[in-house]
């Protein structure tokens, strides 16, 4: 039983993973203790929220106060990497 979240980082948050070759996927496992939302671990990470662009959970475009739990995908966009997924996307809240 996995008691991780995995956190794949694009753009300049790749400098946060092991590995941010841009050929290779860049990615951090993060324990996940208790509840908690995409802001605490965007927080955890030590990037500026204001910074974040696009915020994806399990493959779906969402809002940063949505929770997260171990075995949960989180990718994290900066906005110099900004995209239209507003227009095709619905954000997901709960």
């Amino acid at each position: 039983m996995t008691h991780t979240l995995r956190v794949y980082l694009y753009g300049k948050f790749r400098s946060l993973a092991p590995v941010s070759d841009a050929t290779a996927e860049s990615y951090v496992d993060l324990e996940v203790t208790g509840p908690e939302d995409i802001r605490g671990v965007i927080r955890r990470l030590g990037i500026p929220e204001e910074e974040v662009s696009h915020i994806f959970l399990n493959g779906q475009y969402s809002a940063a106060t949505r929770k997260v739990k171990a075995g949960d995908r989180l990718g994290i966009f900066p906005k110099d990497m900004a995209l239209l997924y507003r227009q095709y996307f619905p954000v997901e809240e709960d």
